[in-house]
């Protein structure tokens, strides 16, 4: 299945006052995830968050705040953000994911713990 990008626009910061115009948005708070699927049906994914800066806008064609759209915030996030890298560094991450280069394990000198639950009990065994 081909890999899904979608944003999150988790915040927006503005300036309550500039250039005469009220509440304009000037930080864009945003995640941008990947999600894949592999053959056997497992989800992979990746998510990068960041902030991105807006210019200030022209007033002939500013969008009052309580009209912005989320398709609207994307638009301005593509215009500036390397978007094509970005893909790129998901799709990498996720490709780390399923084909590891290191992994952690745990202490070889570490006790194992295991959990067997009955209907009506559970044992936990520590072993050294």
């Amino acid at each position: 299945m081909a890999t899904q990008f979608s944003w999150t626009i988790n915040q927006l910061n503005s300036k309550p006052t500039s250039d005469g115009l009220q509440n304009v948005i000037n930080v864009i708070h945003w995640t941008y995830s990947a999600t894949d699927t592999d053959e056997t049906g497992k989800e992979w994914f990746a998510s990068s968050y960041g902030t991105a800066g807006v210019d200030q806008p022209n007033p002939q064609n500013f969008t009052p705040y309580a009209d912005v759209t989320i398709p609207q915030v994307v638009s301005w996030l593509e215009e500036v953000l390397p978007v094509a890298d970005m893909q790129a560094s998901l799709l990498a991450n996720i490709e780390l994911q399923k084909h590891p280069v290191e992994v952690t394990l745990p202490l070889p000198w570490a006790p194992t713990t295991t959990t067997t639950v009955a209907p009506e009990t559970t044992t936990t065994t520590v072993a050294p």
